[in-house]
């Protein structure tokens, strides 16, 4: 059997990466896991898939550490079916978005937006995690940046739910306020610090982490004059709300 790869790379990226894991857990656990029983197949298909991806994004780096490489490559496999999983059930789940009681009518056209630029990242950073399987360092960089993706709707939900409630329906903040200060700080900031650690170690600068913060920039920034324009309305109800 094959031996354990003799490599140090992020040793301790499978603790790190359970940080984002709780976060999102916990951002989601009023919408989703406190009413697991009454949410339907839907949600049941999102949330089960993207927990599991998560989990097995934390188990890799541990794997490709302790284990025979055959554990990581077999893993690896199930993932691109998760993967995938992950990306069909959110299209079920996005159409009703757009109905969506809670949000008003801008956010819920700019937030069906910024879903769809999210699922398109987190498939691009996949898809180039497997093309790059051979090349570690980019392998590793890509997938890790698949978290961040799915992250920021997870920790506005975190921020905002209790927020809510403590003011009584009536927070001093918005949720699209909320959204941006998220962003900022489980977003922005670890990925700028990723980059610098890259170039200080490396003086390089990995194309995963770039993409990923200049695409979650442009979505987030672009959530407030989507939600307003007609012709993405138009298309929400067209081709998004016939999904419901």
């Amino acid at each position: 059997m094959d031996k354990p790869l003799n490599i140090n790379l992020f040793p301790k990226a499978h603790l790190w990466l359970l940080i984002p894991f709780t976060l999102t857990i916990a951002g989601f656990y009023l919408s989703y896991w406190s009413r697991f029983g009454e949410a339907p197949w839907r949600q049941h298909m999102h949330g089960l898939s993207a927990t599991a991806w998560y989990i097995l994004v934390i188990m890799q780096p541990w794997l490709i550490h302790n284990k025979p490489p055959i554990y990581h490559k077999r893993l690896g496999i199930i993932g691109v079916f998760l993967a995938g999983a992950v990306v069909f059930s959110a299209l079920q789940v996005m159409p009703h978005q757009v109905v969506n009681e809670f949000l008003p009518d801008v956010l819920k056209y700019g937030f069906s937006f910024a879903d769809l630029c999210a699922l398109s990242g987190f498939s691009i950073c996949v898809i180039l995690g497997v093309w790059n399987a051979r090349a570690i360092n980019v392998h590793a960089r890509w997938l890790i940046s698949t978290v961040f993706w799915i992250l920021l709707p997870a920790t506005a939900r975190l921020v905002y739910f209790p927020l809510l409630n403590s003011y009584e329906g009536n927070p001093p903040i918005t949720y699209l306020q909320t959204v941006y200060i998220c962003f900022i700080v489980t977003t922005l900031l670890p990925l700028l610090y990723l980059i610098y650690l890259d170039y200080k170690k490396e003086k390089k600068i990995y194309k995963s982490y770039s993409f990923t913060l200049i695409g979650i920039t442009f979505y987030t920034l672009a959530i407030a004059p989507m939600g307003t324009w007609p012709w993405w309305i138009d298309i929400c109800h067209s081709i998004i709300g016939k999904g419901i």
